[in-house]
């Protein structure tokens, strides 16, 4: 499957999003939400991997009004960028965007349900966005940062589990310094709290997975970590 550059307008704002269509009867479409890179290569190759698996996929920016056409590698240097760019994001700003995703989603494919799938920052913006009508099923991989207060609301992303109506899997590595212990007990004993039997919310540790651990183009990539996150994937969507 090939994909192509698409707006998705959020209010007046264009959002360049990377669209993969997949002709077929799965009951899933899934938005995903990329790494503090943009929507790189490995975003649009992820995307376009899915998509041959019969998902239709619209990759959505997380920085469309500081930098929209963000698309970088995995520098130290595009590090700091991703992450400068990161810090001026609001949680208004992803509820906006995701919103008009699932929109433009909705009136493309009416009778599919959809999917979030996040990564590193976009994992943190998955589990904002899970709380939005319309989200039948939300994939967390390594969201950072989900158990602190954001500076722009004084709350923090699990403060918002409670509104998710839909599955959600928060997964993460057990290698992942971003994620400390601290913060995974944090996730297990609020999603425990409120989904006591683990029916829609689940936490999966990959054991000697390291942050970012499904992206080929990272050293920290792991293959047989994202062999396990893939298989999670597919179990839900496919």
């Amino acid at each position: 499957m090939k994909g192509k550059w698409t707006n998705i307008y959020s209010g007046d704002l264009p959002l360049r999003s990377w669209w993969v269509d997949s002709d077929s009867d799965c009951e899933y479409i899934s938005i995903v939400l990329p790494e503090v890179f943009g929507i790189n290569h490995w975003i649009r190759s992820f995307s376009e991997k899915l998509a041959s698996q019969n998902i239709p996929v619209l990759a959505l920016p997380l920085y469309g009004r500081t930098a929209p056409k963000l698309d970088l590698g995995y520098t130290e240097k595009e590090l700091k960028l991703g992450r400068h760019h990161k810090n001026l994001t609001t949680s208004k700003n992803i509820i906006e965007d995701v919103s008009a995703a699932i929109n433009w989603v909705q009136e493309k494919y009416p009778q599919k349900k959809i999917s979030i799938i996040g990564f590193c920052f976009g994992g943190h913006a998955a589990l904002i966005s899970a709380s939005l009508n319309g989200i039948e099923s939300t994939f967390c991989f390594y969201g950072a940062g989900v158990t602190a207060s954001r500076p722009d609301t004084n709350f923090a992303p699990v403060d918002l589990l409670e509104k998710v109506s839909g599955k959600l899997k928060f997964i993460c590595g057990s290698l992942d310094d971003l994620i400390p212990i601290e913060d995974r007990l944090i996730i297990k004993k609020r999603f425990k709290k409120i989904d006591p039997l683990e029916e829609r919310f689940i936490y999966v540790e990959v054991k000697g997975g390291d942050h970012g651990f499904m992206c080929e183009e990272r050293e920290s990539f792991n293959k047989d970590a994202s062999s396990i996150g893939w298989d999670l994937l597919m179990k839900e969507l496919n």
